[in-house]
């Protein structure tokens, strides 16, 4: 007997919307403020490559930088009208409710989730989604969406274990972990490498996809599995 799943939630930035433009202007601000030296968009791009996600930031000054980058970060998505969405996301989307699972956005991203489906609306999207989760606050501790994720799974009157988080970071991983979701499946389309992503010490997916195309084919995997 495969695994069936009943709930597919998603992260937002990074996993379902590009967000490199307000990744890097975000890291370059915050940069600025910390005083070094200007980051260019070149530097920024081969820094990932590298899997440097700190972008050479030394240890102790990486908790100012990621307040100064995540406040910046709100800023540039705020200042950002439309939504640049990535490849197979729609379709992606359009198969997952045509096969009736229950679908949702869990994001970090603060303010009134009604401004975000609207936004979604503007770009097709809104329609393939259940419930939409943004976090009441813009501090720091928006990024640990463990308790919106269980909040998101009991809205939907699913079970954790019944329930797949997709997201683009380790982060992600650890709240669907934390949640006591069925799976924690990462996607290599925001800041972090595929192999960033496969080989965490702390934060392993149950899967790594290159693209969120790979989605309904692991589904079927994961299905038809046998124990």
């Amino acid at each position: 007997m495969g695994r069936e799943f009943k709930g597919i939630f998603f992260d937002l930035d990074g996993t379902l919307v590009d967000i490199h433009g307000p990744l890097y202007i975000a890291a370059r601000n915050a940069l600025d403020d910390l005083g070094h030296k200007p980051l260019t968009r070149e530097g920024y791009h081969q820094a990932l490559a590298r899997d440097d996600v700190w972008l050479g930031v030394p240890e102790h000054q990486r908790p100012d930088y990621l307040k100064l980058a995540f406040a910046y970060f709100i800023t540039e998505l705020d200042r950002t009208e439309r939504l640049e969405v990535l490849p197979h996301v729609q379709e992606t989307l359009a198969e997952l409710k045509r096969r009736g699972y229950v679908t949702a956005i869990v994001t970090s991203r603060p303010g009134d989730s009604r401004r975000l489906v609207e936004k979604l609306a503007m770009v097709g999207l809104a329609a393939y989604f259940d419930q939409v989760v943004t976090q009441s606050t813009s501090s720091i501790r928006a990024l640990d969406k463990t308790e919106s994720l269980k909040h998101a799974a009991a809205r939907a009157s699913i079970l954790p274990q019944a329930c797949m988080y997709v997201g683009d970071e380790p982060r992600d991983i650890m709240a669907a972990t934390s949640a006591g979701y069925g799976a924690a499946i990462a996607v290599a389309t925001g800041p972090a490498s595929y192999r960033h992503l496969e080989t965490h010490p702390q934060h392993r997916p149950d899967y790594v996809m290159h693209s969120i195309a790979e989605l309904v084919g692991l589904l079927d995997r994961l299905r038809d599995e046998r124990p």
